[in-house]
């Protein structure tokens, strides 16, 4: 066995120290298998993560606006950050389940609020608008509806929309 000196220091200006390189290997392991559990997790955190706390019914001709305000869970709500609405998008649909699907659409949708825009929930004979009522997928614990003419009403724990008229203020 034989010891062999060498002079030649390693150089330097390449020289990573290993430490270093674990933590930084460490860290992308970490953040990986962090996404990897988000999406795994979510397809079952999911179902029954939009908490519905109010929803505001607005009329424009024949059409309505709704605008959805709710609290979605914690992990859900870090995942939309990251990645997005577009899995709460058919827990929002699902509310509006007595309207055709065609007529269904979500205009805006975050983490805190939605609007949807459904068509023809009323129709018009003479200068008034008639609606007839509508389920929705759940329970709402506060439904304003607003009609173009005259003041907001409030139903409390209510799963269905009322039957009323209002003017037709847009001729």
């Amino acid at each position: 066995m034989s010891i062999k000196i060498v002079n030649n220091p390693p150089n330097i200006e390449n020289y990573i120290p290993q430490k270093e390189q674990t933590n930084s290997q460490m860290k992308q392991r970490i953040s990986i298998l962090l996404v990897l559990t988000l999406l795994l997790i979510m397809p079952f955190a999911s179902a029954g993560c939009v908490q519905v706390t109010q929803m505001t019914l607005e009329f424009e001709r024949a059409d309505a606006v709704f605008t959805l305000d709710y609290e979605l869970d914690f992990l859900v709500k870090i995942y939309v950050m990251a990645f997005g609405s577009a899995k709460i998008v058919p827990e929002i649909e699902a509310q509006f389940v007595s309207f055709d699907d065609d007529d269904v659409t979500v205009k805006r949708i975050d983490y805190e609020q939605a609007v949807v825009i459904v068509k023809n929930v009323s129709y018009y004979d003479d200068e008034y608008y008639f609606h007839d009522p509508h389920e929705f997928g759940i329970t709402i614990n506060k439904l304003v509806v607003d009609p173009p003419d005259r003041l907001p009403r409030t139903y409390l724990n209510t799963n269905i929309t009322q039957s009323l008229f209002y003017a037709d203020v847009w001729s």
